[in-house]
């Protein structure tokens, strides 16, 4: 059974804090985690998905959904130094089967804001709206770059 979150009203918060947990630890092996709007209700959100694959698992779902948010752990770094780093994804379909409608649209910063306030910590965030913007290796390389030192493959 998929609890509904509502983002207005904060009702059952408890949906997002526990994959975000599951998310942020190193002993759990989820690895990202998306919320879908369900349009008619114009506040309330599922997870309509969430695994333990990489950033492809994690995109290649998003193309299929309804607008909404997700959350997603990416590791950086070479054999010596491993790190993870998180990204918030908005996404906001502009045209397809599942385009945002424009009555959810206009909430999406308020929405976004409570969703933030359960996904609070993270590294990088992305507002998409065309399938083509669901790039992961783009999205890879921008986190790396807000992240500083990149020690990947450069000579010693």
């Amino acid at each position: 059974f998929n609890m509904s979150w509502n983002l207005a009203n904060r009702a059952n918060d408890s949906v997002g804090q526990e994959h975000y947990d599951a998310i942020r630890s190193d002993s759990n092996s989820e690895n990202w985690a998306f919320f879908a709007y369900d349009y008619p209700t114009r506040t309330q959100v599922n997870c309509s998905g969430s695994g333990s694959g990489d950033i492809n698992e994690f995109f290649n779902h998003v193309k299929g959904q309804n607008g909404g948010y997700g959350f997603c752990r990416i590791e950086t770094g070479d054999e010596e130094s491993r790190r993870a780093k998180f990204f918030l994804l908005a996404w906001v379909p502009e045209s397809g089967p599942n385009k945002l409608p424009i009555m959810v649209k206009g909430n999406m910063s308020v929405h976004k804001a409570s969703f933030k306030e359960i996904f609070r910590d993270f590294n990088s965030e992305f507002t998409f709206s065309q399938e083509e913007d669901l790039n992961a290796e783009a999205v890879t390389s921008a986190i790396i770059k807000a992240g500083g030192a990149n020690y990947m493959g450069q000579a010693s």
